[in-house]
């Protein structure tokens, strides 16, 4: 006798989701290859998303619900600002194929609301006013998501042979980008540290211009 299947639910249709999306992309994702992954109809899935606009938005939730609630704790603050942020990006290169979907995060579902609200909170308590931490929380958001897309791109160009700039850029007219053909392979840790260093040395001046260090 076959083995019964688990109930299907929204938790279930969505974690199948995402696991679709992490393995062969956005495209792929359409309720009948979702339905076909669940062993149900495609119309059974419409009792548990709304449409495929609700589908795609709880696939993003799905990741948000990987990243840790940022929660008060001990230590520099500039230190909780680096960890967090790193977990941000740990979470979105493990799933490469959602994060052009990230930065059109619905901010009414549960999952993305509280990661959201809680970023909000830890910008506040050092000192920032409410818009002022929202605009901050958005310039973290947008280098972030850029520096993934940048790095999970190029990992997915690094499956083809490599064009090489050297020898295509006259050294003479662009000497600076010529000498940059020459180096080695972006060092995304390393760049990545270094713009989160540049975020926090500008929260660290809008703080000093309000009277504010914690």
């Amino acid at each position: 006798m076959a083995a019964s299947r688990p109930p299907l639910t929204r938790d279930r249709v969505l974690r199948t989701a995402l696991a679709l999306v992490d393995s062969e992309g956005v495209s792929a994702l359409t309720m009948r290859r979702l339905g076909r992954e669940l062993g149900v109809e495609a119309m059974s899935l419409y009792s548990h998303v709304e449409s495929k606009q609700d589908l795609i938005d709880g696939v993003v939730e799905q990741v948000f619900r990987e990243m840790p609630l940022i929660v008060p704790g001990p230590g520099r603050w500039q230190d909780r600002l680096r960890r967090h942020i790193a977990a941000y990006r740990r979470v979105l290169v493990s799933h490469p194929n959602v994060v052009r979907l990230v930065g059109r995060r619905p901010l009414s579902a549960e999952g993305v609301a509280a990661f959201v609200d809680s970023a909000l909170a830890e910008l506040r308590s050092l000192g920032l006013d409410l818009t002022t931490a929202d605009r901050v929380l958005g310039v973290i958001a947008a280098f972030t998501l850029g520096h993934v897309a940048e790095q999970v791109g190029d990992e997915v160009r690094a499956g083809t042979p490599p064009v090489p700039l050297a020898g295509r850029i006259d050294p003479e007219r662009f000497p600076h980008l010529a000498a940059v053909s020459e180096m080695k392979p972006t060092d995304y840790d390393r760049e990545f540290e270094l713009g989160v260093d540049f975020i926090i040395a500008g929260i660290e001046r809008l703080l000093a211009g309000r009277g504010g260090d914690r």
